[in-house]
């Protein structure tokens, strides 16, 4: 390699540092906790050809409405339900589910959520594909992949999740892919377009927090996948039937779905510090209300924080050196145990005040 080459690389790499550096520090911006933070909920459930399916999608959306409302205390105002030619006798059900309703929450959305806000979509329904692209089969024109990727352009500053249950969802699923965004999908391949019964494994395991294998009380998108994947597996094994879908998930935006993943080498690493429950959620009944539940929302946040980056540094532990590795570990732990104390102390201090 001669001098001139040298130089030419050299100084590539250089100016390709800041590049690298800001791109591994905006990975470890997404999913922040903050008490400010707000989640909102969106569940998309498609048309039905025939009147058993149009009763099993009404069926999972409901129950998918009702665990976000009662298990994770989402607000009405948080949760939208599109369904079907929708129903005006049914309060939970907010419109038609047709292209330009879908259009209209989408704007709606835009104009309520803040930067740093998550937003979560489930799709329930029967969906298409020709082997190129795919569809989500709605009343009147469907929605293709790439149309439901220009509608989350707008919103570049939320933390975005998306659970495709569909049928044919890969493809769908695939064309949203982007740094930040989790994405969970029925299918792994083109070749699966059968019917789906991942939307009830998806429930089951958002149900009264059963896939919170840590036991926690909060419960992960990474959780949620495994418990939901498992299940189907056993529905198929039990059912004793070859499967036809197989759950995947993309949360590090290259496109590839994983079956198996593994948050040290491909995907799962944002999933595990995305949970669907709210802050407020996770603080002890003392400090519902009171002097003190803004500070403890406060450390609660931090705590959350701290736990999110030593999660974050462990996933790469095999990628730094082993005494890097501990240097960094250090002053998280010490941070996190110092600021637990303050909130046990806090919590003491309540408790003995009432």
């Amino acid at each position: 390699m001669n001098a001139s080459v040298c130089r030419t690389l050299v100084l590539f790499l250089l100016l390709a540092l800041p590049f690298a550096r800001q791109s591994i520090a905006q990975q470890g911006d997404y999913f922040l906790n903050s008490p400010a933070m707000q989640k909102f909920a969106v569940i998309l459930g498609g048309a039905a050809a025939e009147k058993k399916y149009e009763d099993r999608f009404r069926e999972w959306t409901l129950k998918l409405y009702d665990t976000l409302s009662q298990d994770y205390r989402y607000s009405a105002d948080h949760i939208s339900l599109l369904f079907g030619t929708g129903d005006p006798q049914e309060p939970r059900i907010s419109d038609a589910c047709r292209l330009e309703t879908i259009e209209e929450l989408m704007s709606s959305l835009q104009a309520k959520v803040k930067p740093g806000d998550q937003i979560i979509f489930f799709i329930v329904g029967h969906g298409t594909s020709d082997g190129e692209e795919a569809k989500f089969n709605i009343v009147g024109p469907d929605i293709s992949g790439h149309r439901f990727a220009e509608l989350l352009a707008a919103f570049s500053e939320q933390n975005l999740i998306v659970v495709n249950t569909t049928s044919s969802s890969y493809l769908f699923v695939q064309a949203l892919s982007a740094p930040g965004r989790i994405l969970i999908s029925a299918t792994r391949s083109r070749a699966e377009k059968y019917d789906t019964i991942f939307a009830s494994s998806i429930i089951e395991a958002l149900a009264n927090h059963a896939a919170d294998m840590d036991k926690n009380t909060r419960l992960s998108l990474w959780e949620s996948f495994q418990y939901a994947r498992k299940t189907t597996e056993k529905w198929y094994n039990d059912q004793e039937r070859l499967p036809t879908e197989h759950p995947a998930l993309d949360d590090n935006g290259d496109g590839v779905l994983s079956t198996d993943p593994d948050p040290s080498t491909n995907d799962g690493r944002l999933a595990q510090i995305a949970y669907l429950d709210l802050l407020k959620s996770s603080l002890p009944t003392e400090f519902s209300t009171g002097k003190n539940a803004e500070s403890a929302r406060q450390l609660m946040a931090q705590m959350l924080d701290f736990e999110r980056s030593i999660l974050l540094l462990r996933n790469r532990k095999d990628d730094l050196l082993k005494d890097e590795y501990y240097q960094q570990l250090e002053p998280l732990l010490i941070k996190l145990a110092r600021t637990t104390r303050k909130f046990r102390n806090l919590q003491k201090s309540s408790a003995s005040s009432r």
